[in-house]
């Protein structure tokens, strides 16, 4: 708890720095992210954590708009079960600027190619990846940023058919669509 009330404190009084306005041209993206989702099972609460990196690369249209592609890898463990999403996306980014104050607002959309479900255990066909995001930039050099960032992360999935026995005696096949939401954590650079 310490060391999140300091990095709070540092990022508080970091704030009125300012960052250059991104110039036209060439722009790329390395980012860590984290996704965490927990939701309430038969067998009790179960909490997903995913982290991994991406990266997107693209063209600065205007010093507030930027488009691209990328791609997303993120991995989780639970049990002895790796689980993971593998997105190539696309990626449309706005760098505000009101005085020192320098937000973003990042959209990437894509689909999803991941082999499970996170925390079902039957196979997944993959789906939608969507993962708004809003954050801060600091200046880092002449060309460079760091990017610090939150949102949401929705992953979508496509269960291949489930058998299921019914207490009378029949069996069908059910399949299984949705959409799992997660909470998103960006720390990138940006160049």
């Amino acid at each position: 708890m310490k060391k999140l009330l300091l990095l709070l404190t540092l990022l508080f009084f970091m704030l009125p720095l300012s960052a250059r306005q991104p110039v036209k041209g060439y722009r790329g993206f390395v980012d860590w992210n984290n996704d965490i989702r927990s939701q309430n099972t038969d067998i009790g609460r179960l909490t997903d954590f995913y982290t991994g990196v991406s990266t997107s690369h693209g063209y600065q249209i205007t010093p507030w708009i930027y488009t691209g592609a990328g791609i997303v890898f993120e991995c989780s463990k639970n049990a002895s079960t790796y689980y993971y999403i593998l997105a190539p996306f696309a990626d449309i980014r706005s760098d505000l600027k009101f005085g020192k104050f320098t937000p973003f607002v990042d959209i990437r959309i894509g689909y999803n190619f991941s082999d499970y479900s996170g925390m079902d255990i039957t196979k997944d066909e993959g789906g939608l990846y969507f993962s708004p995001a809003i954050g801060y930039r600091f200046n880092w050099g002449r060309k460079m940023g760091v990017n610090l960032g939150v949102g949401l992360t929705l992953k979508g999935y496509s269960n291949n058919p489930i058998f299921i026995y019914t207490p009378d005696g029949f069996q069908f096949w059910k399949y299984d669509n949705g959409v799992f939401s997660y909470f998103s954590f960006r720390v990138g650079i940006d160049f």
